[in-house]
């Protein structure tokens, strides 16, 4: 009896591995193609674009390099998201701080419009965003900045809420008997214990804000890494591996920075359905 449900157990794992194997290969193929085509001539690639390099090309990185002015753009693209970024984490974690302290009823109902707004899809409010930015001359690169704060403060509200309701009140009362003001409590007591979340957060808007194509084509127009990649998708030549190699070079920062802070994704996500 023993020895069967030992044998079934072995059965479940082994299925179970080679499932994830199977979704991990679904998953990682789009990437290995993108990787292996991007060292191919673009012939080679149209011809077969399955196909594996037969030596190194290091053409397309060239020519990505410089048709996308990649230096200028990289830059651009990576104000954008620290800034980006740091203005949702900031302005959201004091105005969840407000929202959880605040004993006025209306705390809830501002709670519950932040929360309402999550479901309203970014296709139905970008045309009045776009009439909004040029109304406040932010059809810009920089301007993409507070726009991304009223975009991606909703969310982070959402997720800061349930973190800061964990925060003993007993830690900012004893602080405040000592003579410590509300902006010492909230930076040097309840921000520190939120850094899981702030983690969170953080990887969240950052992939977002770094990836995202539709808010900058209409505010800036141009500027950012990709909108720059566009140059490659033309409308009766599509140059596939320098557009490979241009996908490539722009994913590895923001892959690292995943990778760096992956492991409060997760951890920060559960806690705060647990705790909220």
């Amino acid at each position: 009896m023993n020895f069967s449900n030992k044998s079934n157990e072995s059965s479940k794992k082994v299925v179970l591995g080679v499932s994830l194997v199977v979704f991990a290969v679904f998953f990682i193929y789009p990437l290995f193609f993108v990787v292996v085509n991007s060292f191919r001539p673009n012939a080679d690639i149209i011809i077969k674009p399955t196909g594996l390099p037969v030596k190194m090309f290091l053409g397309n990185y060239v020519q990505a390099w410089k048709e996308m002015q990649f230096p200028r753009v990289f830059l651009n693209t990576l104000m954008v998201t620290v800034l980006g970024t740091g203005g949702i984490i900031i302005t959201s974690a004091m105005c969840a701080y407000g929202l959880v302290r605040s004993e006025w009823k209306i705390a809830s109902v501002l709670y519950a419009f932040f929360a309402f707004s999550l479901v309203i899809p970014f296709q139905i409010i970008m045309v009045p965003i776009g009439v909004l930015a040029a109304d406040l001359h932010l059809m810009s690169v920089p301007g993409l900045i507070p726009m991304y704060w009223g975009l991606g403060c909703p969310t982070a509200i959402f997720m800061f809420h349930g973190f800061i309701k964990s925060v003993p009140k007993e830690l900012e009362e004893s602080a405040a008997i000592d003579g410590a003001e509300k902006f010492y409590i909230f930076f040097r007591i309840v921000l520190p214990l939120i850094k899981t979340i702030i983690a969170t957060v953080a990887v969240i808007d950052a992939l977002w804000i770094w990836n995202d194509f539709l808010l900058p084509l209409i505010v800036a127009k141009q500027g950012t890494i990709q909108l720059a990649q566009m140059r490659f998708n033309g409308q009766f030549m599509k140059d596939y591996g320098p557009m490979c190699a241009s996908l490539t070079i722009s994913s590895i920062p923001i892959i690292a920075f995943y990778l760096a802070l992956q492991k409060y994704i997760i951890k920060g996500i559960a806690a705060g359905a647990v705790k909220g």
